[in-house]
């Protein structure tokens, strides 16, 4: 099967200008590079060369910034990074002058309504560029890698094709879940530290969920995917995309988007990678404040009458332990507790504006469970409309692979 190994990539703005994040733009994604340092993508494609594979593959790397400014800067500095390895793999390049072009062609072709997923903003909107490069570059499979990530496996490309496309059980294997390995060789998360997270919870419920990466079969459903591991099949990918009005967490919600479609994720627990992510850069209450709004948005999707739109019905409990804990009817009590917690710990540290910002969060929880909008419908509107993107993309010479690395 033909395969593009697709590599988003996070830069924000020089280090030299705070030591921590400067804008709250920083805070978009989890651990962006800052500009003028070295960063972990050089090591991510050097790892490629330990991949043996019985078939040629293409790498396509995405570059995505948090501000404005600075994306031509980050177009060229990845550009000369992917430069240094061009010579080792077909090597294609999305960044902001791809989307230029990208953009005029399709309003040559009148089709503005499709702007909308050529979009280098969001985790969901990056990935989906991910899905956009693999359909684009002919690929039968899209195999998903993260840059603060390496592989390490020789053999980690023919597990990734074993299954997928194929059936396991009588079931369609539309994706396949591999895992991540923690420098230190494990794959479950540190006991939580603080008070608070040990009210959310999350490390105890994603280790109860991580126990499938050691249990018999190796092949199984799975509540849980690792976006920096995700290998899809085209049918899928030219059936769903993400969901841009989740802010993180996008790799689980497309999970739970497969599942209400008929498609099932299954965990490979012999596909890992080496994941070696570098310190988090945006604040504990923002990254809080993510994902109260993802799961909010999640759980109404599981909520919403799924009989009479061709849909599966998916509960919480199916998706337990993780996320299923944050999916129930006593998520907003949750979050009050969590975000007092938080709040009452910043507090004695001193940090008045970010424990008022924990007392948002409380707010914004609230906002999100009486929201009337139907995420379900919003999503399956968003779905329809990208299978008719894909359909009609062969016909509009919107990118030419190859023609950004001249």
């Amino acid at each position: 099967m033909k395969t593009t190994i697709v590599i988003p990539t996070y830069w924000r703005g020089p280090a030299s200008e705070s030591d921590m994040c400067a804008l709250d733009s920083d805070y978009l994604y989890d651990h962006a590079t800052p500009l003028d340092s070295e960063g972990t993508l050089r090591r991510a494609l050097a790892s490629l060369s330990v991949l043996e594979s019985d078939e040629e593959f293409a790498v396509a790397v995405v570059a995505a910034s948090t501000r404005t400014e600075i994306k031509q800067a980050v177009e060229i500095k990845v550009r000369s990074i992917i430069a240094e390895f061009e010579y080792d793999f077909p090597f294609f390049l999305i960044g902001p002058d791809e989307l230029v072009t990208w953009r005029r062609r399709l309003a040559e072709a009148g089709m503005f309504e499709y702007d909308e997923f050529l979009s280098l903003d969001g985790y969901s909107n990056i990935r989906n560029m991910c899905l956009l490069a693999a359909f684009l570059t002919g690929a039968d499979v899209a195999v998903l890698f993260d840059d603060d990530q390496v592989y390490e496996d020789k053999d980690y490309l023919r597990k990734a094709l074993e299954f997928v496309g194929g059936t396991h059980e009588g079931t369609f294997v539309g994706g396949v879940a591999g895992y991540y390995e923690r420098p230190d060789g494990g794959y479950l998360l540190p006991p939580a530290g603080l008070e608070w997270e040990r009210k959310w919870g999350n490390h105890e419920s994603m280790n109860e969920a991580f126990g499938l990466i050691g249990e018999a079969p190796r092949l199984k459903r799975t509540p849980f995917v690792f976006g920096g591991n995700m290998v899809i099949h085209r049918t899928l990918f030219e059936k769903l995309p993400f969901d841009p009005r989740i802010p993180r967490g996008e790799d689980i919600d497309y999970l739970l988007n497969a599942r209400l479609l008929g498609y099932e994720f299954f965990l490979d627990n012999q596909l890992v990678i080496k994941h070696m992510p570098p310190a988090k850069c945006a604040p504990p209450w923002y990254r809080l404040r993510q994902d109260i709004i993802r799961f909010s948005r999640e759980r109404a999707k599981i909520l919403a009458e799924a009989d009479g739109k061709g849909l599966s019905e998916v509960s919480a409990e199916s998706l337990d332990p993780y996320p299923g804990r944050y999916l129930k009817n006593d998520f907003h009590d949750l979050v009050m507790e969590t975000s007092l917690e938080m709040a009452k710990e910043y507090l004695e540290a001193g940090m008045e504006e970010d424990a008022r910002e924990c007392i948002v969060n409380v707010a914004i929880s609230k906002a999100e469970s009486t929201i009337h909008s139907d995420s379900l419908a919003d999503y399956i509107a968003l779905q329809k409309k990208w299978e008719e993107f894909i359909r009609l993309l062969p016909g509009i010479n919107i990118w030419t692979p190859g023609e950004d690395m001249d």
